[in-house]
């Protein structure tokens, strides 16, 4: 017999129909029994087809996922799978920047860390939602009213890596977090922060959390595209190379937040270069919310959910991979400051690869010459080789180039860590306080090469020169020992600015390299100090500082400033403060300025909200910041002036002992008024970096110390 898929009670009825007997008769003629039909109906049900249930992309946890989760983050991975409320903690720089959504909600909720955490609950939780824990926040904490287990997220600003673990105890700690999302580096690939500083951070910020028993997961920048998009667009890689080999090293999850493949498709007949690098840069550009020029470019929400959707599928899945492989970069010694790169890419994919490569530059250097186009066969490989032109005050043993691969439509920025040859040369010393007067900035020859290596060198400072021989073994260094005199002298500018110039003699070739050094000596209490504009013209705005037992006082007299009010304000003003005691001043750190902004009018200005961080690593308080006045006023003969004045109390980690010109602050001051920008102390530190402070005395009488700087 065959059964259709649609069985009717008459189609049974017929079949039986001549199947009479006499245990039948007491049925009505022509009827099945109920025996048949039951056995009728199983013989069809066998028949029909399996019923196709679309498979679920949540609550099922492959094997696969679960070794991955409970070897990255384990304590996070139990807490999801018993369904409890899970704590992360978000430090992130400007990356988090987004629009503010519709009805108020949380803005982080609609950022990428957002979208991450409610795919963690959807994945998860069969009920729940996501909550963003800010106090006294005026937006709406969650998207819908929903109960169950949360995910909460904590959000804690912070402007760069320098500043992540000190965030972290101030701040992110309070709360007890199962998770620590890193989303930090955008804003230091921008300003050039050194990448050392960024190792460093780092490994010090994943060796808290482990001392808490936290999981951390580290987020790589995003992508810049401000014009010209060539000399933004790598910027962030250099960043993103080292927080993923760090990460690596510590077995600590990596998401690449920047990769192109992930992030963008440009049209896959695009092939040549030319043609197809503004189109994959104007495509890029449309995910970014525009800036005026000189502003960094935030990502939108489309942005934002995508980068959400890459963090989540690294956690569950991984990063897809690539169908090229880089490997064997290495660089030889060309013409000096011109190193050659090398970097063969092999063809993983069973198809010809076509691609498009272009080195990008950075701040420490540029490309000159570069052979962007090829086809690899299958399996084949290809040595692409670049000539790069360095800064001359470009320092270091290895050099980070973003190479930027185009194949179709998929692209990617990779990251070359070169090994410089044929000598590196590092400065071990970056910023010294109170110096008293000979210095040695700790200039560190390298031997990266499998031979030894012979040479001579020269430092030249201030009209004054030392020499010397060397002789390196293979990956060896040697620190070169020198006694610079400053010339401290009471009579000397109170901020100078020097070039320290090294030349190698190796080969009969010449390699120089140049650094500046900054000196600034000590301030003290009542001393007026000239301010320095950024524009190199003269300035008139001077600054003092002043103190008594419960107050210390800032005072910015506004000379040759006309005061205009635009975009709501006419002046903009950073106070930075390092006030932790003496011994730990002199140790690294970092702080959080105190921003001010106001009116041309005479009044009081807005002091802005303080990190619990503001003062100093250690410092974790809840700070009011109307409890700082800053007041803008007149005299009699129309001097403009700034006044800002802080409660002694809120410095209570430090010993404060007046007339002393052992109790000292880190300071700087910075100020953006009538089209021109003033500092008191410049540093290519960044400026929440304790080390890019100079020294305030609370004395009226200060040593005739110094802070050098060497950048």
């Amino acid at each position: 017999m065959t059964f259709h898929r649609s069985i009717t009670l008459a189609a049974l009825s017929a079949t039986f129909a001549g199947a009479q007997t006499a245990s039948d008769l007491a049925n009505p003629p022509g009827k099945p029994t109920l025996d048949q039909l039951k056995e009728a109906a199983l013989d069809a049900e066998a028949r029909l087809p399996a019923a196709a249930a679309p498979q679920k992309g949540y609550f099922t946890i492959t094997d696969a996922q679960r070794e991955r989760l409970t070897k990255f983050l384990p304590r996070t991975f139990l807490k999801l799978t018993r369904r409890e409320r899970l704590h992360i903690v978000v430090i992130g720089d400007g990356m988090l920047q987004t629009t503010v959504p519709s009805g108020d909600i949380d803005p982080l909720l609609t950022s990428f860390p957002g979208v991450f955490a409610n795919l963690l609950a959807n994945q998860f939780y069969f009920t729940g939602d996501v909550r963003v824990l800010r106090p006294n926040s005026p937006y709406t904490a969650k998207k819908r009213p929903m109960m169950g287990p949360e995910i909460v997220l904590q959000p804690v600003a912070a402007s760069s890596m320098v500043q992540a673990m000190t965030a972290l105890i101030s701040e992110g700690f309070q709360s007890t977090p199962d998770l620590v999302l890193l989303a930090l580096g955008f804003e230091d690939g921008i300003s050039g922060t050194p990448l050392g500083d960024v190792e460093s951070s780092l490994r010090s910020l994943i060796g808290a959390a482990r001392a808490r028993k936290v999981d951390v997961l580290v987020a790589g920048p995003m992508l810049q595209a401000a014009e010209p998009a060539e000399a933004s667009l790598g910027l962030t890689r250099g960043v993103a190379g080292v927080l993923r080999e760090v990460s690596t090293d510590e077995k600590v999850l990596f998401s690449d937040l920047g990769d192109l493949s992930r992030l963008i498709a440009p049209p896959a007949e695009l092939a040549q270069g030319y043609r197809s690098f503004p189109v994959l840069v104007r495509q890029y550009q449309s995910r970014l919310i525009a800036q005026p020029d000189g502003m960094i470019s935030p990502a939108s929400a489309e942005l934002h959910m995508t980068m959400g959707g890459i963090l989540f599928q690294d956690l569950m899945e991984g990063s897809p991979e690539m169908p090229w492989a880089i490997e064997k970069i290495t660089g030889q010694a060309g013409e000096p400051g011109h190193p050659h790169l090398s970097a063969e890419v092999r063809n993983k994919s069973k198809t010809s690869l076509r691609l498009t490569v272009l080195p990008l530059p950075t701040t420490a250097g540029k490309p000159q010459d570069a052979n962007p186009e090829v086809t690899i066969p299958p399996g084949a490989s290809h040595t692409f080789k670049v000539i790069y032109a360095l800064s001359p005050s470009f320092m270091a043993n290895e050099l980070h180039v973003p190479l930027l691969l185009i194949s179709g439509s998929t692209s990617r920025i990779e990251n070359l860590k070169v090994t410089l040859l044929p000598a590196g040369v590092t400065v071990s010393t970056r910023t010294t306080f109170n110096h008293e007067g000979i210095f040695n900035p700790g200039f560190q020859i390298i031997n990266p090469s499998n031979h030894p290596l012979v040479g001579s060198w020269n430092v030249s400072f201030n009209k004054q020169q030392a020499s010397g021989k060397f002789t390196l073994e293979p990956e060896a260094r040697e620190t070169t020992v020198l006694k610079l005199d400053l010339g401290l002298k009471p009579d000397a500018p109170l901020r100078q600015k020097m070039p320290l110039k090294l030349q190698l003699d190796l080969n009969d070739q010449k390699h120089e390299f140049t650094r500046q050094l900054e000196m600034v000596r000590n301030l003290g209490l009542k001393q007026a100090t000239p301010m320095h504009s950024s524009d190199g013209k003269e300035s008139t705005v001077k600054l003092q500082f002043d103190a008594d037992g419960q107050k210390l006082f800032v005072i910015c007299d506004l000379h040759g400033l006309d005061l205009v009010d635009a975009n709501g304000h006419a002046f903009d003003a950073t106070l930075y403060l390092d006030a932790r005691r003496y011994g730990q001043r002199l140790t690294p750190g970092a702080v959080n300025g105190i921003r001010i902004h106001g009116k041309a009018a005479d009044g009081d200005a807005t002091v802005e909200k303080l990190s619990p961080w503001a003062f100093g690593t250690g410092y974790a308080a809840e700070f009011d910041e109307k409890e700082i006045k800053a007041l803008l006023s007149s005299t009699p003969d129309g001097l403009r002036r700034l006044t800002i004045s802080l409660p002694r109390s809120y410095l209570y980690d430090h010993e404060w002992a007046l007339n002393n010109g052992n109790s000292q602050l880190g300071v700087n001051f910075t100020l953006r008024a009538a089209g021109r920008s003033l500092f008191l102390t410049s540093s290519e530190r960044h400026p929440d970096d304790a080390e890019s402070l100079t020294v305030l005395e609370l004395t009226d009488k200060p040593t005739q110390r110094a802070t050098i700087k060497v950048e």
